[in-house]
């Protein structure tokens, strides 16, 4: 499961890069490429079988923090609208923003809870 959720997230970063991000906002582009590392990361120790390292951890510290800038900006964008009452455009935005989000926190509560396991199991 976390490494079907790891490529999800690789797809979906990629997706998200390509639909929402006009270059002009290089915090989104390098939250992204965080995202996709880390989660390549997550499929090579899968596939090795090894625990994560400490890089491996401020990556996921990286990844929970972009998750919470994203999330803060989709608050402020249903703020906007509706200060503004303009509710036309912002679904096409949100929703798969929202998915992406709730694919990123899954991967991290998989992620930490299949190292954890296993981290135990070898002890």
């Amino acid at each position: 499961m976390l490494k079907r959720l790891s490529y999800l997230n690789v797809f979906l970063a990629m997706a998200y890069l390509l639909l929402f991000v006009t270059g002009d906002n290089l915090l989104i582009i390098a939250g992204v490429g965080v995202v996709v590392a880390f989660n390549a990361f997550v499929i090579k120790k899968i596939q090795e079988e090894r625990n994560l390292g400490l890089i491996h951890g401020i990556l996921a510290v990286c990844c929970l923090c972009f998750w919470a800038y994203l999330a803060m900006g989709c608050t402020y964008i249903v703020q906007s609208a509706i200060e503004h009452q303009y509710f036309d455009n912002i679904w096409s935005y949100l929703l798969p923003t929202a998915f992406f989000l709730l694919s990123i926190l899954l991967q991290l509560l998989y992620a930490l809870h299949y190292f954890r396991n296993d981290q135990a199991s070898e002890n």
